[in-house]
C-alpha cells in the first residue's frame, strides 16, 4: 500500500518541516529488527549515539531525554519487530512506550495491521492507509509522467493497479523513464496475472516491483541492477563511499549512472544523516523483494559476503592492538550491514561455511565485545562454531562469549565459559596460535576469576596461567599474567609479594608499549600503596595511570582508572577532583556498557555526597547502586552500600541523630565517615 512512500511524504511536508528539521528527523529502518534487542541496536545506531558502548534502551531514554529540539523518529515496516515470534511484542511495546512518554519526542510508525501498536497506552493519532480514488491516481501519475495526459488507457491502468499509490508511481516511472505507453504497460500487467488483485498486498506490491526491477530501463543498465541487488543485502543502506568495498566489482565511475536509474525506477532512497552524508538506500520492501524471490544471483550474495569477510579482517582490532580507535569506527560505521551479511543464513549453513567467514564471524564478534556487546550475537556465532565443527573456532567462539558475559558483568557465566575455552585451546596446543590464544584466554580466565571464588584460589589459578605464559617468550601476554598475578595477591592482602610481580609486569609492558595493560598495571601499583598508607606515592602511580588511559583512548581503562583516581584523592580531602574523575568513570562506563565500573563509580558518587552531608542526592546514588552488584564478588561493598542506604533514611528521619557511616568497600579507612554538616543556605537581609 505504499507505506514507506507515505511516511516519505509526510517527513517532507511544510508543517513537518517547520517543525523537524532534515537532522532532526530520524529514519528508523525496522525490516531488520527480529528481537527486541535488534530494535535496540538499530535505534542506536540511527540515532547515533555517542560512545561505543553497549547500546541499551536506558542510554537510549536517557540520550533522547537531554535533547532540546524537538526531534521526529519514523519507525518504518515496524510490523517486523511488533510480529515477531516468541514474547516480543511486550518488550518491543516497553521500547514504544517509554519512546512515547518523551515530550519532545515525536513517532511515525508504518506497519502493516489493522490496529496500532500499545494503543491503550499510546494516544494515536492512527490513519489506515486505503487505496485511493481514481482522481487522486491520475493526479499522481500525471505529476510523475505528464506526457501521459490524453492516454485513453491510464484508466484502465490504474483501475487494475487497484488504485495503490505505490504501484501507480511504479508504473508513472516507468512510463515516464522507459517512454512506454499506458497500453505497454497495461500488457506486462495483465501477462502478470489475476493475482495482482490478490488480497495480499505484498504480493501486489511485489508484482509491481518486478515491473521496475525488470524494465527496460534498468536491464539496459547493468550496473544498476547490480547496484540494487547490492543495496538490497545491506539493511541499514550505505554511503556512495563504502560501495567501493561492497560491490567491488561496480567501477567506482560506473556508480553515479546507476544511482541516476535506480532512482529514475523509483528503486532507490537517498537519506541525509546528521554528518551530511548521503545513505543510499533501498526501500525495504524492494529489499524484501530482491531477496525472497531469488533475484539476487547465488555468485553476487557470495562476492558480497567475500568482500565483507575481507574487510573485517582487514580492521578488526582487539582494544589492547595499535590502531584500536581508528578501525574500530569504520567496522561501527557498517555494524548493522555486516551483523546482516556475515550471518546470512545461507552463507552460514554448513555446507556452505569456510574459515574465511567463521574468522571474520569471530572478529567481528571480538569487535562487538570491546566496542558494544553484544550476547545474542557472540552466542549466535558460537552456534554456528558448533556446526562447522572446527574445535579450533568452537574455542574461539567460547573464548569470546567469556569475555563478553565479562564486559557485561555477568562473572560466572563469564568464567564458566572462560574455563570452557581454556581447556578446549589447552587440548588443541599443537602450534604456536593456539598456544597464543590458550595463555590469552588463561588471562581473561584469572581476571574473570577475581569476581567470583575466594583470593587464594584465584592466587593459585594465577600463578598456573603465569607459569604457563612464561614459557611462551611473548613480552605482552607475559607481563599481562604477571599483572593478574599481582592483582590477585593484592586483593589476598599480600600486598608485599604482589610488588614485585606488578613491577615486573609494568617492564614488560612498558617494553612493548602497551598503553592499555601499562595503565592497568600503574593503577594497580598504586592500589598497593594506598593500602600501604604511602599516599604520595599512590597519587603519582594513578596520575600516570590516569594518563596512559586517556592516550589509550579505551573507555574500558580509562573508567576503572578514574574510579581508583577519584578514591585517592577523596582519601586526600581533595574531593573536587575526586568528585570529577568519578562523573568521568560514570560516563565511559556508561558510554561502553561496564555495569561494574558503573556500580563502582555509583557506589562513589554516593559517598561523595555523604561527605557533604547531602543525604538525598546521596541517598538516590547508593540506590541506584544496590542492584548492580549482582554477579560480582564485591560482598563487601554491596553490604556497605545496604547499611548506608538505612542509615541516610535514618539520618533523614531524624537529622539532630548523629550517625556514622560506611566508607566504600575499597577504602583504605575502616572507620565510620562522620558527614560534616551542611553550610546553611545564604539569608537575604531586608
Amino acid at each position: 500500500m505504499g507505506k514507506t512512500s507515505v511516511s516519505l511524504a509526510v517527513v517532507e511536508s511544510l508543517l513537518l518541516r517547520r517543525r523537524f528539521s532534515y537532522s532532526n528527523s530520524i529514519w528508523v529502518p525496522c525490516i531488520g529488527a527480529t528481537s527486541a534487542d535488534s530494535l535496540i541496536e538499530i535505534l542506536y545506531v540511527q540515532l547515533q549515539l555517542p560512545g561505543d558502548g553497549q547500546p541499551t534502551l536506558g542510554k537510549i531514554i536517557s540520550e533522547l531525554s537531554q535533547l532540546k529540539d524537538p526531534r521526529l523518529l519514523v519507525l518504518d515496516n515496524f510490523e517486523t519487530p511488533w510480529y515477531a515470534p516468541g514474547d516480543t511484542q511486550k518488550q518491543v511495546g516497553d521500547i514504544l512506550r517509554q519512546l512515547a512518554q518523551l515530550k519532545h519526542i515525536a513517532l511515525l510508525v508504518t506497519m502493516r495491521g489493522s490496529r496500532p501498536p500499545c494503543d491503550k497506552a499510546i494516544k494515536w493519532q492512527s490513519k489506515n492507509i486505503q487505496p485511493t480514488d481514481e482522481e487522486a491516481c491520475l493526479h499522481i501519475f500525471y505529476e510523475i509522467n505528464p506526457d501521459a495526459k490524453g492516454d485513453p488507457d491510464v484508466g484502465r491502468l490504474l483501475r487494475l493497479l487497484g488504485y495503490m499509490p505505490f504501484a501507480v508511481t511504479l508504473m508513472a516511472n516507468l512510463g515516464k523513464e522507459a517512454y512506454l505507453t499506458a497500453k505497454v504497460l497495461l500488457d506486462a500487467w495483465l501477462e502478470c496475472g489475476p493475482d495482482m488483485f490478490s488480497d495480499n498486498p505484498e504480493q501486489s506490491i511485489a508484482r509491481s516491483i518486478s515491473l521496475s526491477v525488470d524494465s527496460y530501463l534498468v536491464k539496459q543498465n547493468p550496473n544498476a541492477l547490480l547496484l540494487l541487488s547490492v543495496l538490497s543485502l545491506l539493511p541499514g543502506g550505505t554511503t556512495r563511499e563504502n560501495l567501493s568495498w561492497w560491490a567491488p566489482t561496480l567501477k567506482k565511475a560506473l556508480i553515479p549512472a546507476a544511482i541516476a536509474t535506480l532512482s529514475k525506477a523509483a528503486l532507490l532512497v537517498q537519506n541525509k544523516q546528521q554528518d551530511s552524508k548521503l545513505i543510499l538506500f533501498v526501500i525495504p520492501v524492494v529489499q524484501s523483494f530482491m531477496q525472497h524471490q531469488g533475484r539476487i544471483p547465488e555468485h553476487l550474495r557470495k562476492e558480497v559476503h567475500s568482500a565483507c569477510c575481507r574487510y573485517v579482517l582487514e580492521h578488526a582490532r582487539r582494544y589492547d592492538l595499535p590502531k584500536f580507535m581508528v578501525e574500530s569506527k569504520l567496522i561501527a560505521a557498517e555494524d548493522t550491514n555486516i551483523h546482516a551479511v556475515l550471518f546470512d543464513t545461507y552463507m552460514t549453513s554448513a555446507t556452505t561455511l569456510t574459515d574465511t567467514t567463521m574468522e571474520a564471524i569471530i572478529a567481528f564478534c571480538w569487535h562487538r565485545c570491546d566496542t558494544k556487546p553484544s550476547l545474542e550475537i557472540v552466542e549466535h556465532a558460537l552456534e554456528i562454531a558448533y556446526a562447522y565443527r572446527v574445535e579450533r573456532y568452537i574455542a574461539l567462539a567460547t573464548w569470546c562469549l567469556g569475555k563478553t558475559c565479562h564486559q557485561v558483568a555477568q562473572f560466572r557465566l563469564a568464567y564458566k565459559h572462560l574455563q570452557q575455552a581454556y581447556k578446549r585451546f589447552n587440548d588443541l596446543s599443537v602450534d604456536r596460535r593456539l598456544r597464543e590464544y590458550a595463555c590469552q584466554c588463561g588471562n581473561d580466565l584469572v581476571d574473570a576469576s577475581r569476581n567470583v571464588f575466594p583470593r587464594e584460589e584465584v592466587v593459585s589459578l594465577a600463578r598456573k596461567v603465569e607459569k604457563k605464559c612464561a614459557t611462551l617468550g611473548d613480552n605482552l601476554i607475559h607481563g599481562r599474567s604477571l599483572m593478574y598475578l599481582a592483582f590477585a595477591l593484592q586483593e589476598a592482602d599480600r600486598r608485599q609479594e604482589a610488588l614485585p610481580f606488578a613491577e615486573q609486569a609494568r617492564v614488560m609492558l612498558a617494553g612493548v608499549g602497551n598503553l592499555c595493560h601499562l595503565s592497568n598495571t600503574y593503577q594497580l601499583i598504586a592500589r598497593i600503596h594506598y593500602y600501604d598508607k604511602k599516599l604520595p606515592d599512590a597519587l603519582d602511580m594513578i596520575t600516570q595511570a590516569s594518563q596512559l588511559a586517556a592516550r589509550s583512548g579505551s573507555p574500558f581503562f580509562e573508567g576503572f582508572v578514574a574510579v581508583e583516581f577519584g578514591m585517592i584523592l577523596f582519601t586526600l580531602d581533595r574531593d573536587a577532583e575526586a568528585r570529577e574523575q568519578i562523573e568521568l568513570a560514570y560516563m565511559k562506563a556508561s558510554s561502553y556498557g561496564d555495569e561494574h565500573c558503573i556500580v563502582l563509580a555509583l557506589d562513589y558518587r554516593g559517598y561523595g555526597y555523604l561527605r557533604e552531608g547531602d543525604y538525598l542526592n546521596a541517598l538516590k546514588a547508593y540506590e541506584a547502586a544496590s542492584g548492580k552488584w549482582a554477579g560480582t564478588n564485591e560482598t563487601k561493598s554491596e553490604q556497605f552500600c545496604k547499611e548506608n542506604i538505612a542509615k541516610i533514611k535514618q539520618k533523614l528521619r531524624t537529622p539532630e541523630a548523629v550517625i556514622g557511616f560506611r566508607r566504600p568497600g575499597f577504602d583504605n579507612n575502616d572507620s565510620l565517615l562522620y558527614p560534616r554538616p551542611r553550610a546553611a543556605s545564604p539569608v537575604a537581609m531586608h
